[in-house]
Order: structure tokens, then C-alpha cells, then sequence
């Protein structure tokens, strides 16, 4: 899948990575944490929340829909600062302030390649004409033989046009960009939803070696269970109230046992079917409605000016007839929070 002339391409001798001092047994220490974001600092989406996970573990995060999965790897991939400031250590260093984790840390959502474009309002597939092989390409040459055994593993052509890519292919690709700087955490968000079959097991079996090898610790939250029964070695599960509702090592779990004794064809779906379907059952029948918890559900009004002064941002308007603030419509000017057109109240 590799053309030769790519293949036969001068490599650039890698940078040293920072050095990381010896941290202990763990990899990822959470402690007591709880996070809300600023758009609605009364609602917890994590709530007391402890993890401990050691170096080399494969660890499956497994909860439901809007339970808080996302964010905890977002916190733990520093793209969320959280309080207090050393509750969330990753390689014994701060998650969000400590730069140097950024190379030795890897983490991969569903978001790679998406852009917002204003007039739409809306994430759209970045339709870059550019071949594969340019992309990041002192990274991919600093490391050829990953890449190379990266590509051979993800059936990727180094001569794809990115414009022209389908969902799969351009998931392949963001495999191959994020995975290629060897890494000592990795970080994944459902991030197999578009691989075919092959692929999907072709990257597990890769990523156990991984851990297995260089001691990679890997945690992957995912709703597909489907060749997962053997791979993980550990277990967290978030509950909807974004506590811990059990983690421990899979060997610990003493449903994992009762299962594997009646030779249940899939055990980690019989887990998370078991943990998840106890809090819809309850939910049901209290009438509990899931909230939304899409990204645009977390952020801040755009009509709320935040101290600032742009044009049209809950300004009072005084008129002959009423003192009161003018309000969005509802139209797109207004959600994507520019001047707008706005309404007054009658």
C-alpha cells in the first residue's frame, strides 16, 4: 500500500522527546474530582470522581450516553482545566499545565478533520486537497518505519487526496497521524465508529502489543464490544451521575467470571449491558429525560457579553416605549453571536 518512492524518501532524525521523571506504578491518577463547565457551573458532569490506572493497562470506559466519558478524557488530554489544580495527574504531571505530556500523550476523538463554517453553523469534514503523505510530514518522517507499519495496517494509499476520502478512509488517516510518535498514554473516543471489520480488529490486536511491548497505558471509550472480551485488562465504569460505579482490573469482576464459566459468546457487552440498562430501567420509570450534552450544549450563550461590549450582546436599548434588554430571535446571525438580528420586547 506504501508507494516505493515514498517509502525510499530521506527520513529526519526525530527530536529528543522531554524526559519524564519516575512517577510510581500508575499512569493516570484522578482524585475526588468534580467538573462543571462555565456555561452551567451549577450541573456536575463528573461528580467525586476517582480513577487510578497503572502503566500498561487497557482499560475500557464504559457508561452512557452523556455520562461524562468525553469529557474525563478531554480533562485528561489537558483540553479542560479542572479544580483543584493537582486532582488529575497524568505521568505524574499536572494534566492540563505540564506541556511536555502534550509528547508523550496521545489522544484521538470523533472531531479530527471537522471544521465550524460560520455561514453554516455546523461541523463539516475539512475538504483539503492534499495527499496523505503531506500531512505532517517531518512527523512522518521521523519516524518511517511506523509509519510504514502503520499504513500497511490501516490500508492506506500515501497518495489519497484528503477531499476525496470517505468517513472510514479519513478516520485511517487520523489513526496514522495520531499513532505515529510512539506514546505512553493514549486516549480514545469512540474512535472506531467508521472502521470496517478488518481494520477495527487489525488496530486492536496493534494496540495491545502496544501495551503489551512498550507499556503503553491505553484507555478507550467505546459503545462497540464486538472483540473486545479479551483485550482489555481493566474496567471503569462512569455511571449517569458521573461518579465511579465500579473499576478495578477485569480479573476482579466477578460477573466477568459467571460469564466466562456459562461461555457467554460476549462478555463485555453482557457487563455493559448489565451496568447500563440498571440506570435506564430507573430513569424510565422516574420519568428522567437524558439532557443534552452536545459540545454547543456546554458553551456560553452568545448573546451574553461577558463583560465585554460587542455589538449586540444583551445591551439595554432605551426606546420611547419599554427600558427592557433586546433579545435573540432565534435566527442564524444570532446563534453564531455577531451583531444580529435582534427583538424587542413588546
Amino acid at each position: 500500500m506504501c508507494p516505493p518512492d515514498k517509502k525510499s524518501k530521506s527520513t529526519v532524525k526525530p527530536k529528543p522527546l522531554p524526559t519524564i521523571a519516575p512517577y510510581g506504578e500508575n499512569a493516570i491518577e484522578v482524585t475526588n474530582l468534580t467538573f462543571c463547565y462555565d456555561a452551567n457551573p451549577g450541573k456536575a458532569i463528573l461528580q467525586d470522581l476517582n480513577l487510578s490506572l497503572r502503566t500498561g493497562a487497557r482499560c475500557l470506559l464504559i457508561g452512557a450516553n452523556g455520562s461524562g466519558k468525553s469529557t474525563l478524557l478531554r480533562i485528561l488530554a489537558g483540553r479542560h482545566l479542572s479544580k483543584p489544580d493537582n486532582n488529575v495527574k497524568v505521568l505524574g504531571l499536572n494534566a492540563f499545565r505540564d506541556t511536555k505530556l502534550n509528547f508523550h500523550r496521545a489522544y484521538l476523538d470523533c472531531d479530527w478533520g471537522m471544521r465550524t463554517v460560520a455561514f453554516a453553523g455546523a461541523g463539516v469534514p475539512l475538504m483539503a486537497d492534499i495527499p496523505v503523505h503531506g500531512m505532517m510530514q517531518r512527523l512522518q518522517e521521523s519516524y518511517p518505519e511506523r509509519r510504514d507499519e502503520l499504513v500497511e495496517m490501516l490500508g492506506i494509499d500515501l497518495n489519497w487526496r484528503m477531499h476525496q476520502l470517505s468517513d472510514g478512509q479519513r478516520r485511517r488517516v487520523q489513526l496514522l497521524i495520531g499513532l505515529i510518535r510512539p506514546f505512553r498514554i493514549l486516549l480514545l473516543d469512540e474512535i472506531t465508529t467508521s472502521l470496517d471489520v478488518c481494520v477495527r480488529q487489525d488496530l486492536l490486536r496493534w494496540l495491545e502489543r502496544e501495551s503489551d511491548e512498550r507499556g503503553a497505558t491505553i484507555i478507550y471509550a467505546t459503545h462497540i464490544f464486538d472483540g473486545l472480551d479479551e483485550w482489555a485488562t481493566d474496567l471503569h465504569y462512569l455511571t449517569d451521575s458521573g461518579n465511579c460505579g465500579w473499576q478495578g482490573k477485569v480479573q476482579d469482576l466477578e460477573r466477568y467470571h459467571e460469564l466466562k464459566k456459562d461461555k457467554h459468546p460476549a462478555k463485555m457487552l453482557a457487563i455493559a449491558d448489565f451496568w447500563l440498562r440498571k440506570e435506564l430501567v430507573a430513569n424510565r420509570a422516574a420519568r428522567k429525560l437524558e439532557a443534552a450534552q452536545g459540545a454547543l450544549a456546554h458553551a456560553l450563550d452568545p448573546t451574553d457579553r461577558q463583560g465585554g461590549y460587542s455589538s449586540g450582546r444583551n445591551i439595554k436599548a432605551e426606546t420611547k416605549d419599554t427600558d427592557m434588554p433586546m433579545v435573540r430571535r432565534g435566527r442564524l446571525s444570532d446563534v453564531m453571536g455577531n451583531s444580529g438580528v435582534m427583538n424587542k420586547h413588546k
